[in-house]
């Protein structure tokens, strides 16, 4: 029986996904961080996100580093505050946040936010199998995007463009 090339890409790209550890993701309180060599015998986390979109006809996203300085900020939030939700203690929202970090984009953007997991790979598996946080990953309006992570707070901010 033969396998249709786009279920072998997601098989390989979920068991790379899985084969952890990742390195942490930038601005990570987690210590240490996987030398060069080891990194690239690995998938990073955006190329785990861009192997799910080109599955699923989508073109590939930016890592955007107004948009991870943005993520990693509400992720550091988070972590301090004990809160867990898409509205910040201030009130704000993802557009908010992610203008307030000096991402222009022209409208679309999106949040996905999670909390306990010990890697990026798990954070990546339990978005992946929500409906409403794979939606976000396979927006078909999003450019870039940005990653934080802090005391196990989990941030992934999209946007069209910033």
């Amino acid at each position: 029986m033969r396998l249709p090339s786009a279920f072998l890409a997601t098989l390989l790209a979920f068991g790379l996904l899985l084969s952890g550890p990742w390195p942490a993701a930038a601005g990570s309180t987690e210590g240490g961080s996987a030398s060069s060599d080891s990194n690239s015998s690995r998938m990073s986390f955006g190329d785990a996100l861009n192997a799910m979109r080109a599955q699923n006809g989508l073109g590939a996203l930016r890592e955007d580093r107004i948009l991870q300085a943005a993520a990693q900020a509400y992720a550091e939030e988070m972590a301090r505050t004990g809160s867990h939700s898409h509205t910040g203690p201030d009130g704000s929202t993802v557009v908010d946040r992610a203008r307030r970090a000096g991402c222009r984009g022209r409208g679309y953007f999106a949040e996905n936010i999670a909390w306990g997991q010990d890697s990026a790979g798990d954070t990546f598996a339990g978005w992946s199998a929500s409906a409403g946080h794979r939606a976000n990953m396979l927006g078909p309006n999003y450019g870039v995007y940005g990653l934080g992570q802090a005391g196990g707070m989990w941030v992934l901010m999209f946007a069209d463009g910033c």
